[in-house]
């Protein structure tokens, strides 16, 4: 392992996953295109591999736009009550932040200890 190697490594473990996605998009405006067009093949990119059977929607947040995301209907009468609890927050100030069901938590944990794995330039 080469000493410049070494620190790159060393680097990127103190990089999230979420603070390494951001830090590309704004300097790379291909690669920003591809993370909406084609998601799975940017995070492929960077290493991290998805679950088939997980869909992604990685929209670059715009100044001049409000979001909604209506959480899915409850199949359940009791699950009403915690459809409030779609949305964890990772980051303040310039706000990234993930959207998902309870059930896709692993996953995204999944996903960012595979980054912090390495294997990828």
């Amino acid at each position: 392992m080469t000493a410049n190697k070494g620190l790159s490594e060393m680097s990127r473990e103190k990089q999230t996953l979420e603070r390494a996605l951001t830090a590309r998009a704004w300097h790379d405006p291909d690669f920003a295109r591809l993370l909406e067009s084609d998601p799975r093949s940017a995070l492929a990119a960077m290493g991290v591999e998805v679950s088939d059977n997980v869909k992604i929607d990685i929209r670059m947040q715009r100044r001049d736009t409000l979001y909604f995301v209506i959480p899915p209907l409850a199949e359940r009468r009791e699950d009403a009550e915690r459809v409030l609890n779609q949305m964890d927050m990772w980051q303040s100030g310039d706000l990234f932040c993930w959207i998902m069901p309870q059930a896709l938590k692993l996953e995204l944990l999944r996903m960012r200890q595979g980054y912090r794995g390495g294997g990828h330039e």
